[in-house]
């Protein structure tokens, strides 16, 4: 929607100003006059469009013949469909996605990307991957979305890790967002640590 805004000319400001005085109304004209502009508002970006932002930003690092994880999460969902896309358009080849979730697989089937498991391919050359939160030292805090595990495990096999996040996980301090805050629970030797 357009504003129209008039300009003031020197001599007008120079009257607002006689006696120091503060001017008490300032009248803009509805009409255009020859001294008017138009102002376009420029468009509100959403939350998803700037993860869409971010996640075309990382997926810059991916090549072709690499072997990827694949986060979980909305963010990470945005990547894997730009994985998608290029892998269908041809900008990629021989791509093989590592999934951190049964969604994430899911996802990266529907969209046509080669999927592996750890096992299968115990070396990654990158990991893409969301993150609840990100304090000013890049410490993260992960697995709120429920993947921990696989999430830690897919990205500490990886020889990079690309953290994609909108200014919404940004934090003072970890667990600044007040939500409640990840604990990994597993049974493989747990009396050991107890």
């Amino acid at each position: 929607m357009a504003t129209t805004l008039s300009l003031l000319s020197p001599t007008s400001l120079s009257s607002l100003r006689r006696h120091n005085a503060a001017p008490t109304r300032i009248h803009l004209r509805n009409t255009p006059s020859k001294f008017s502009i138009k102002a376009f508002s420029a468009p509100v970006l959403t939350q998803d469009d700037l993860k869409k932002l971010a996640a075309d930003k990382a997926v810059e690092y991916v090549k072709s013949g690499m072997v990827l994880g694949l986060g979980t999460g909305s963010t990470a969902a945005f990547v894997v469909d730009k994985i998608g896309a290029l892998i269908k358009s041809g900008g990629l080849t021989d791509i093989v996605g590592v999934p951190t979730s049964k969604r994430t697989q899911e996802q990266a089937a529907s969209l046509g990307i080669p999927l592996s498991t750890l096992d299968a391919h115990p070396h990654l050359d990158l990991a893409i991957d969301g993150a609840d939160e990100v304090d000013p030292n890049l410490d993260l805090v992960k697995g709120r979305g429920g993947a921990l595990l696989r999430e830690k495990m897919v990205e500490a096999a990886s020889d990079k890790f690309v953290v994609v996040v909108d200014d919404s996980k940004l934090v003072s301090g970890l667990g600044g967002s007040g939500l409640a805050m990840p604990v990994e629970v597993v049974q493989f030797c747990w009396n050991y640590i107890w």
